[in-house]
């Protein structure tokens, strides 16, 4: 690699994880024994993961929920990995993955990533440059509709030099080609995608079957919904410390809370803050809290639903949206939902992610200026149920609120009871996640209880918040449009000035806030509940899934399950 580097940034200040309650364990069956002479540390072992939510795909191009990102990570790398600082602007904060190394041109303009020799994918074939070239390809199509595809945006092509060495070509210099170059995308085969339909990418067989070069390979997806993967012992990268990791669908997380305070499963994320007191007084549970960037919000729908460009005829009105923000005391919310692992959210993006000494003004709670805004508004008519009315029409919204999110539920119920207060009918619609997702892709909905991991070095501000996630393939499901925060985030993402940088972001922060196009609610600190014979680490602020090849279980800490070996399981 040279030491090019177009600019530097600061590091993101992130909270170290945290770990409370420790002991061994062992039920159903399942006994230990001490581990023999030389295999104290060698690999082994099996983790039972609780996945909240039942994925659709494994396509990463396609891929747009977490439970769906956290099996696909451990079967596929990306190019190059950002480190835990997430330092998106420093060279040297990256590690090499399925490239070895890379070279920038003099001009800046593209990077020619070498590929490391030893790759292979799981069917035996190597690792070559026209598949990273047929991923982009993938990623970008505007058949696929890729939700990614926005952060990709600054690149305008990838071409092959060579069998070992793929080329990324830029658009504009900007302080990200790199981390864009490699962070948005897992390197798909070339070979296996041969016959693929761009337009229904869904129906390729990697999409339940994944075909990958992790250091896990995928061995089988059973029709109630048990996806199991098992080390890749000839990996590139070396065998990972686990024998095999299975993930089980689980329908909602108080579920998955009972099966891994019974022994069933060895990790569930994330807890919810009422079984934080049983998993620190149960002996075989140990609980992470990880730091994020992460907020959960209520997103509106500025359109009539149904994908329309006609406005929203209720959130259509700025003057009704910050009526509505004002109407919503989230600290009150984040008391009593989240206790002590959350904090009440800003605005779109989380404060460890802002400009130190940054000033924001979020939309305060004042029930007086919600009521004062209603009525300039027009909605003065109150029925006898004490909703307010215009022309007829009741000020009632339906919001979707994902089933298996008991956080969500709560949120959404406490904020139905806010704005009843100023004369505003919220109606809940509990949906399976996938039958949400559904509504959501196609604009079919008021609001929605939704979260957004947010991307290090804020790529995705664009994604979810500017025009140009207004695309199909975009993730701006609240259909917001606002010059001011377009231009803002794009300087913010191609200054190399960090000055300007924290001018620029900060300004398109509050022009988002101020249009309200979502309640902002909660900034996430995730606890994850951890069987106490399994050494997860530190777990990433990228999601707990970022690391599973590290995971390990001591030898002498083993139960009956860690004990199968690399055998395939019945």
């Amino acid at each position: 690699m040279t030491a090019h580097r177009p600019s530097r940034t600061r590091r993101l200040p992130l909270a170290t994880a945290l770990l409370a309650g420790a002991a061994l364990w062992g039920c159903g069956g399942d006994t230990e024994r001490p581990a023999t002479a030389g295999e104290a540390d060698a690999p082994g072992g099996t983790v039972f993961v609780a996945l909240i939510g039942d994925p659709k795909t494994l396509m990463t191009p396609l891929v747009r929920s977490e439970h769906e990102q956290a099996v696909a990570e451990v079967v596929y790398d990306r190019l190059a990995d950002i480190g835990p600082a997430l330092d998106v602007m420093d060279e040297r904060s990256f590690t090499p993955r399925l490239a070895s190394g890379w070279q920038w041109a003099d001009d800046s303009m593209s990077i020619a990533f070498t590929l490391d020799a030893r790759a292979r994918w799981h069917d035996g074939a190597p690792v070559i440059a026209d598949d990273v070239r047929r991923t982009f390809a993938l990623y970008t199509d505007p058949r696929v509709l890729s939700g990614t595809a926005p952060l990709l945006a600054n690149i305008d092509s990838v071409s092959v030099r060579d069998s070992a060495t793929a080329v990324f070509w830029f658009k504009r210099r900007a302080p990200q080609q790199l981390y864009d170059a490699v962070h948005h995308m897992y390197v798909m085969p070339a070979h296996r995608l041969q016959d693929a339909d761009p337009a229904n990418l869904a129906a390729s067989p990697l999409s339940r079957a994944p075909v990958g070069t992790g250091r896990f390979r995928f061995v089988r997806w059973s029709a109630d919904g048990r996806i199991e993967m098992l080390a890749d012992t000839a990996n590139y990268r070396g065998r990972p410390s686990l024998d095999r990791v299975i993930y089980e669908v689980v329908p909602e997380t108080g579920s998955a809370i009972v099966k891994l305070f019974t022994g069933e499963s060895d990790f569930v994320a994330p807890l919810m803050v009422q079984s934080l007191e049983q998993a620190a007084n149960t002996p075989q549970v140990r609980v992470h809290v990880y730091p994020s960037l992460r907020y959960q919000l209520m997103t509106f729908n500025l359109r009539a639903p149904g994908g329309s460009r006609a406005p929203h005829p209720i959130l259509g009105d700025v003057r009704v949206r910050r009526a509505l923000a004002h109407a919503t005391d989230n600290e009150r919310i984040v008391r009593a939902v989240f206790d002590t692992i959350g904090q009440p959210a800003l605005g779109p993006v989380p404060r460890r992610a802002l400009p130190e000494g940054a000033t924001i003004r979020p939309l305060a709670f004042d029930t007086a200026a919600a009521r004062a805004l209603l009525d300039s508004a027009g909605w003065t008519t109150v029925g006898a149920d004490g909703v307010r009315m215009k022309d007829g029409t009741r000020l009632r919204l339906e919001v979707l609120v994902p089933g298996t999110s008991e956080n969500r539920n709560r949120m959404a119920v406490l904020l139905q009871d806010q704005w009843r207060a100023v004369g505003a009918e919220l109606v809940l619609q509990r949906l399976e996640v996938n039958a949400l997702v559904e509504r959501l892709e196609a604009r079919r909905f008021d609001a929605v209880m939704n979260g957004w991991n947010l991307s290090p070095g804020l790529v995705g501000l664009r994604q979810v918040w500017t025009s140009l996630g207004l695309d199909a393939d975009g993730s701006n499901y609240a259909a917001y449009t606002s010059p001011v925060a377009d231009a803002n985030v794009d300087s913010t993402l191609l200054t190399f000035d960090p000055v300007v940088r924290d001018r620029t972001l900060q300004r398109a922060v509050q022009a988002i806030i101020d249009d309200a196009p979502a309640i902002w609610l909660v900034e996430d600190r995730f606890p994850a509940g951890v069987h106490a014979r399994i050494d997860v680490g530190t777990l990433s602020p990228l999601g707990w899934w970022h690391g599973v090849a590290e995971w390990r279980i001591p030898a002498d800490q083993r139960i009956d399950r860690d004990r199968i070996g690399l055998r395939t399981t019945p």
